[in-house]
């Protein structure tokens, strides 16, 4: 059976407005392992707003987009708009932009004002980005044109995280995941955690810049696929840190099983990871039924 809402006909009848896809896949227990999304490298554009459904055709990110997706494309790096919370960006200022390789942990923070300065930027990822990024960048999903959660849970998490974390956070367009609101990613180290809210938030991201990966919530890390984020968390439940990781590969055996090394600072270790699928659910609020990944330790 589906988790369409019973009068979901009539989109004006109150149990369609009140039906939102985090709050059905909580109830569900949605698996979050697995979908953090493929991102070894991230394109951070400051912009005021307002932001389109994507962040490759808000305006004026389409004067240019053709250029700067094949340059980013090129080396894997993922688009995003950001934004502080709560700080309107001047008008007619320099914006941000944060370069971020999330395989080497390196970063480039600069600025733009035209939309080819973003095409010029861009091209740094191919010289290798030159600064240690020693200070954490928080990304929160608040991009509620997107999904109505993302902005009722993302907000929320930006705002409490802002205020424990001033300079680090960032809002930002959708990372993913829209059932999982609110979803934070956490740079350089590409690590994603899903179901975050006001109360959770500060214990989470200080908890994973401290060592400590929760466990329920953390939905894998960028720079890898994934049955290789599931078979990391498998370790990691048997008591393995994820600091202690330092390295991870897979070879798909058959169409749905999946071998992983993970090496780590004490030698490798194997899991077997097999993939299903779930019955049909509305996984967003505005898309129709469909099904998710469901991933198993063998």
């Amino acid at each position: 059976m589906t988790d369409l809402p019973p009068s979901a006909a009539d989109p004006a009848a109150p149990a369609a407005r009140r039906w939102r896809c985090s709050l059905a896949a909580l109830e569900r227990g949605d698996q979050r392992v697995g979908t953090a999304v493929p991102a070894p490298r991230w394109m951070l554009v400051g912009h005021r707003g307002p932001w389109t459904d994507k962040a490759a055709t808000t305006p004026p990110i389409p004067d240019v987009r053709g250029a700067l997706v094949r340059r980013l494309d090129l080396v894997g790096a993922r688009l995003q708009l950001v934004r502080r919370h709560g700080r309107a960006l001047e008008q007619g200022a320099d914006q941000p932009v944060i370069l971020v390789d999330s395989v080497r942990g390196r970063v480039l923070r600069t600025t733009w004002r035209d939309p080819g300065d973003l095409v010029t930027i861009a091209e740094a990822f191919q010289d290798g980005l030159p600064d240690v990024c020693a200070d954490p960048i928080v990304l929160v999903c608040t991009h509620g044109k997107k999904d109505v959660c993302c902005a009722i849970e993302g907000r929320l998490v930006a705002r409490v995280l802002d205020d424990v974390l001033p300079g680090s956070v960032w809002e930002t367009t959708h990372l993913g995941g829209d059932r999982f609101a609110g979803n934070v990613a956490i740079l350089p180290d590409g690590s994603m955690y899903g179901g975050v809210d006001g109360s959770t938030a500060p214990d989470v991201v200080i908890g994973h810049l401290d060592g400590r990966v929760d466990l329920d919530r953390w939905r894998g890390r960028t720079v890898w696929t994934a049955p290789e984020q599931v078979a990391v968390l498998d370790l990691l439940r048997e008591g393995v840190s994820l600091a202690d990781v330092v390295g991870v590969r897979s070879s798909q055996l058959e169409q749905h099983r999946f071998e992983v090394e993970v090496q780590t600072v004490s030698g490798p270790r194997w899991r077997l990871v097999a993939r299903g699928f779930t019955e049909p659910h509305r996984l967003t609020c505005s898309g129709g039924p469909a099904v998710a990944a469901r991933w198993t330790v063998l």
